[in-house]
Parts: structure tokens; sequence; C-alpha cells
């Protein structure tokens, strides 16, 4: 019997892997990559991505050397179709430190608790991509 509600849900999930076709397989850490000649990471699509050695010695000025192995690049900017419009959803401890240290000043940062996940308003997009554009990565869900 055909069931319009769970065709519904196939195809959008159908959609959101589309979409998500340029997102790693298996992300690396900021550790792995800093040692690499040519760091990048192979795509669901089968691409190669690419980092730029710069901006990854650029996040490893912004945290603890202790962190570069806990860190996972590259950070995956998720937008949810469950969010409120216009919101952007960063998980993880390290990843949210280095997005706080892009979009806050130092004086912001200290009131800041660095939590487990983040979520800012798409005004702030264009700073974050505008600073790490190859090692931040749209992420789509439901």
């Amino acid at each position: 019997m055909f069931n319009e509600d769970n065709f519904e849900k196939k195809i959008s999930m159908k959609f959101i892997q589309t979409l998500n076709r340029h997102l790693p397989i298996k992300r690396k850490t900021l550790k792995e990559l800093l040692g690499e000649d040519r760091p990048n990471v192979k795509s669901l699509g089968g691409s190669t991505h690419s980092f730029d050695k710069k901006e990854l010695e650029r996040i490893a000025s912004m945290i603890p050397e202790w962190e570069y192995d806990k860190l996972r690049l590259p950070i995956y900017l998720e937008m949810c179709s469950s969010m409120e419009r216009g919101t952007i959803k960063v998980s993880g401890r390290v990843e949210c430190m280095v997005v706080s240290r892009v979009l806050y000043d130092d004086e912001e940062l200290k009131k800041k608790e660095i939590k487990d996940s983040m979520i800012f308003y798409y005004p702030y997009l264009r700073k974050v991509r505008k600073e790490l554009p190859t090692t931040t990565q749209f992420m789509f869900t439901m």
C-alpha cells in the first residue's frame, strides 16, 4: 500500500544526501592535517577537498596545542530544516571555540562560555566563511 508521508520523507532524505555529497567520507584532525604536505579529505561524491595550509596554521594559533587532535575538520555549519530560519549550528566544543574566536573579540569572548554546540545567525555567516573558507563546510539536515 502506498504511504504518501513515507514517500515524501524518502524523497526529502535523498535530496539531503545529494546536497551533502561535498562532505568528507571521514573528517581529519587538525593535528593530522598539519602533518600533511597537501592537506585534504575525500568527499562522499568522490572529489578531493583541499585545505589552505595558512588557514590551518591560523586555526592552530587559536587553540591550545593539546586540542589539535580533538578538532575535526572541516567544521560543519549545519543548516537544519527543523531549526529557526536563518540559524546555523556548530557542534563540538573545540569547533565552537574556533568559530567563537572568529565571531567575537577578546572582551566578548571572556563573557562567553564555550559549550558543545552553538547557534549563530545568518548575518554572521559571512564573517565565518570569509575567515575560514576551506576549513568550514555546509551540512544540510532535517
